[in-house]
């Protein structure tokens, strides 16, 4: 029995629950029995029980509870085909196939040993174990998914080793590490997406040719350019793995090599052997000759003994020389990763932030290939998870919907957005100082939305542009109302600088120049008149506001130009206003 994972991101991994009676599973190797290495996963996350009947899941998380085929659950018996959620994790639950196949028909010894007849490839002679080294991988996986097909692609090497595919006539086959791309998908990191394809013709002929791959496609050692034939006997090479392709019907037979050849090549060297010493015995060499012979050949001996020995420590002092030096090379493209190694014992330890998990794919990639590392502590923190748990946790509360932390680089965050008021900008600073671990890498630009609106409108007035009008919508500015066409410089810079005030991300301008002899603008709603004076039917003053004001007066910077029976006129920089009131 065992559990894959075939979603999220430990997609491919296989948790195998063979001879397990009782384990713990999370992502805490102090209370874990099997751990998984993602910080969606709790500590402990779920309890996994061998059953009579199988195996029962326990939950243990209570932040993220395990769900069964999409139902969260506290403990149930596991079923063949059952999907687990753990974490942002799917794993598929699957028994062994003896497990789950009691009502086919038993068939006898002969008939198995027939119908999953190994591939044996003839292997140079051992006279102790004369065995193939694919006779024990083969005998493990007679997988009946590749039964029907006439040639099998058998994986010999690499992280897919004793992988089988099978392969149709007629029929291309992309082979890459992208599963979405890839009818073969190999989990090697040092293959191509898209690295190669095979192509098999109506007469089983296969042809290879690689997709300009980085790492290029190799056959037999050696790289193709084009697109080539294949046999049974070519191994083809991409990135660390190496498989080869043999047809089904070659599967059906076993090659044996004749005893008999052995055995007279064994007669022939005796006889050889028994013919040299009689020439030996009957040829007389010099023992001067010998003498001189013997002393070329031990001085040539130890000639080259001695430059061989230089050659070699000179190799080893050059490998091991700036370990420091190396190791930054390899990590020169992550910016804020730091570290330290101990030469003595090996160890490297790695501190420090990159952006999402593919970048932490690809450092601890590099340093795999540096052979002089035996363990390496890792404490690298990967922001793109950071910046996700963080804005879920924000989207709880509702005074805090319209904050958001960005992650514009490497172990840098920016906290934008906006609250309503400056008490909920406190609570916010509270909030964050407490749940926030980074807070020496973190920028707050979150904006108060009162003061916002407080400091557009001494904007307005600096300008002397009292008839724009404004609303904020978001992170958005609407402008509208009307200004003097002759200051249509003045109001752009205005907009200019609006734009480089924080919390403001885009100015809309809905305001619209007046000229001198445009309609006037009704601003009566901003001003109550309580009571008027009138002479010959005329009004000569009005209260306004609580001030008299009369024909020449300036009310709030607009001058009085007219005051009519139900109407004042006024005017400020050519633009014309008016007052309607009732008497």
């Amino acid at each position: 029995m065992k559990l894959i994972a075939i979603e999220g991101p430990l997609k491919g991994k296989i948790l195998d629950l063979e001879d397990v009676e009782k384990i713990v599973i999370g992502r805490d190797p102090n209370t874990s029995d099997i751990v998984l290495d993602d910080t969606s996963v709790s500590r402990k996350h779920l309890e996994i029980e061998k059953t009579p009947l199988g195996f029962k899941a326990t939950n243990l998380s209570s932040t993220n509870p395990l769900e069964i085929n999409e139902n969260v659950v506290e403990t149930q018996e596991l079923s063949e085909g059952d999907f687990l959620k753990i974490g942002d994790n799917i794993f598929a639950y699957e028994k062994n196939e003896e497990d789950i196949v009691e009502e086919e028909k038993i068939l006898d010894e002969e008939d198995i040993a027939e119908k999953y007849k190994p591939v044996e490839i003839e292997p140079p002679f051992d006279e102790e174990n004369n065995e193939t080294i694919y006779e024990e991988e083969e005998n493990a996986f007679p997988s009946s998914l590749i039964s029907d097909t006439p040639f099998i692609l058998k994986v010999i090497s690499g992280p897919n080793a004793g992988a089988e595919f099978g392969l149709e006539k007629s029929k291309k086959y992309l082979i890459g590490k992208d599963p979405n791309l890839c009818d073969i998908v190999f989990t090697d990191l040092s293959v191509s997406k898209k690295n190669s394809k095979i192509i098999v013709d109506d007469n089983g002929n296969i042809f290879i040719e690689d997709l300009n791959s980085k790492n290029g496609t190799f056959i037999n050692n050696t790289p193709i350019k084009e697109k080539l034939e294949i046999t049974a006997q070519d191994l083809v090479t991409i990135g660390t793995s190496t498989f080869l392709i043999l047809a089904k019907e070659s599967l059906e037979e076993t090659i044996y090599s004749p005893a008999p050849t052995f055995e007279i090549k064994e007669e022939k060297k005796e006889k050889e052997e028994k013919k040299e010493p009689s020439v030996w015995q009957k040829q007389k060499i010099p023992t001067k000759h010998l003498i001189f012979v013997s002393s070329i050949f031990i001085i040539v001996f130890v000639v080259f003994i001695s430059f061989f020995s230089l050659f070699k420590s000179s190799k080893i002092d050059e490998k091991i020389k700036n370990p420091s030096e190396m190791i930054a090379n390899s990590i020169k493209d992550f910016k804020d990763v730091e570290f330290s190694f101990a030469p003595s014992s090996k160890e490297l330890l790695l501190i420090g932030h990159v952006m999402s998990t593919i970048d932490k794919q690809e450092l601890m990639y590099a340093l795999d290939q540096l052979d002089f590392i035996n363990k390496i502590e890792d404490n690298i923190i990967i922001d793109e998870l950071v910046v996700k748990n963080f804005n879920q946790v924000l989207d709880q509360v509702n005074s805090y919907k319209s904050v958001f932390l960005l992650n514009p680089k490497d172990g840098e965050f920016i906290l934008s957005g906006s609250v309503d008021t400056s008490k909920d900008y406190e609570s916010l600073a509270d909030y964050v100082n407490l749940n926030f671990n980074y807070l020496d890498k973190l920028k707050n630009m979150v904006v108060i939305d009162e003061i916002l609106k407080v400091q557009i409108f001494s904007m307005l007035q600096k300008y002397n542009l009292s008839g724009i009008t404004f609303e904020m919508i978001s992170d958005e500015l609407v402008l509208a109302g009307r200004y003097n066409e002759k200051e249509k410089n003045t109001f752009f810079e205005l907009i200019e600088e609006l734009k480089k005030t924080n919390g403001i991300h885009y100015v809309k301008n809905l305001a619209l120049p007046t000229t001198k002899d445009a309609a006037r603008i009704d601003i009566s709603n901003k001003y109550k008149i309580t009571g008027y004076a009138s002479s010959d039917g005329r009004d000569i003053s009005v209260v306004a506001n609580g001030k008299i004001v009369t024909i020449g007066d300036l009310l709030d910077g607009l001058l009085v130009t007219s005051i009519d029976l139900n109407e004042i006129y006024l005017e400020k920089d050519e633009i014309k206003y008016k007052i309607g009131y009732s008497r």
